[in-house]
């Protein structure tokens, strides 16, 4: 088996990092050139951003694995992945830390008003009089976590150790989520009334804009929306109306904006925050992404390699 891993793309200027972690694993890396050769003799291949879809694999035709650097495996076919018997890997819980941190600082700065009291619409000399205009009269304190994987865990027990009240939708029963102090419950039943909402669930058909007008009403009238996960779980234009309209107080998300985004008129706006997907970054959180996802592609091929057949050996049918 061709023991060199193919680098569609990377989040990286170099794949010096990559090519050392393989080279202890006696496997090397190259970065894709964008020729045919290089596809169709794959074994196994990485990516970040490059769609991995039926058309990609036809070109793949040795390739038995797709690793990707990162969590959500939203870039590839999965079904036409699996019908080729390719495996589908990425990395979990390789930036808890850093995500939950950062998600919690977009959420509270958006409660404390920290982007109008920073904004030029306040004076150098400013006093805290001049300041405590532009805050909440009162501090929320409930919250609701939707999806209770351990991005969503650790941002509820952080949540319930601030003395918040926590509503969890997991798809895995509530046991977890009643352990660590939360109350779990419906998606409709969550988003009633909520103060905080934070979206923290994969990216599924069933998932996909599942945060849409009708859910948005739900929610109280001064509700903070933020998504650290996928921007897909919300419909950016229902988003957008109700941020427009002051059926939200703010919306914070760590996501790419699309050019044709509804929400990009909301740039500059202290009500809106948002980060170019750098929630998960942190020197030793980028080393570890790297690290693990190298790995797991060499493993991966490893577990699919075809034994070489042995002279004498049936191998298929009966004897």
């Amino acid at each position: 088996m061709n023991t060199t891993l193919l680098v569609l793309d990377s989040l990286f200027d170099d794949l010096d990092f990559e090519a050392a972690v393989a080279a202890g694993k006696g496997w090397t890396v190259a970065r894709w050139d964008g020729s045919e050769t290089m596809l169709r003799d794959a074994a196994a291949v990485l990516h970040v951003r490059t769609p991995v879809d039926r058309a990609l694999l036809d070109r793949m035709p040795a390739c038995r694995v797709v690793a990707r650097f990162g969590t959500g495996l939203d870039t590839v076919d999965q079904a036409a992945a699996l019908q080729r018997g390719v495996k589908v890997v990425g990395v979990r819980d390789y930036c808890i830390t850093e995500l939950a941190t950062h998600t919690l600082g977009l959420a509270f700065a958006l409660d404390r008003r920290l982007g109008a009291a920073h904004s030029g619409r306040m004076k150098a000399d400013a006093t805290w009089q001049d300041v405590a205009a532009e805050m909440p009269i009162a501090g929320r304190t409930a919250a609701t976590v939707i999806g209770f994987g351990s991005m969503g865990a650790a941002a509820t027990r952080a949540l319930v150790a601030l003395g918040l009240t926590v509503r969890v939708v997991t798809r895995h029963g509530g046991h977890e989520a009643r352990r660590v102090g939360a109350q779990p419950v419906t998606l409709d039943e969550a988003l009633t009334g909520a103060g905080f909402v934070f979206l923290h669930a994969a990216l599924t058909p069933e998932t996909t804009n599942m945060i849409d007008r009708a859910r948005l009403a739900r929610c109280a009238p001064d509700a903070i929306l933020v998504n650290t996960a996928r921007l897909g779980l919300m419909d950016e234009g229902a988003v957008a109306e109700a941020l427009g309209a002051e059926r939200l107080a703010g919306v914070a998300l760590d996501a790419r904006l699309p050019a044709d985004s509804p929400l990009r008129r909301f740039v500059g706006d202290p009500r809106f925050l948002v980060t170019p997907h750098i929630g998960w970054y942190s020197e030793r959180s980028a080393r570890e992404l790297r690290e693990r996802t190298v790995l797991a592609a060499i493993a991966s091929a490893r577990e699919t390699e075809r034994p070489a057949e042995v002279p004498g050996m049936a191998t298929g049918g009966k004897r």
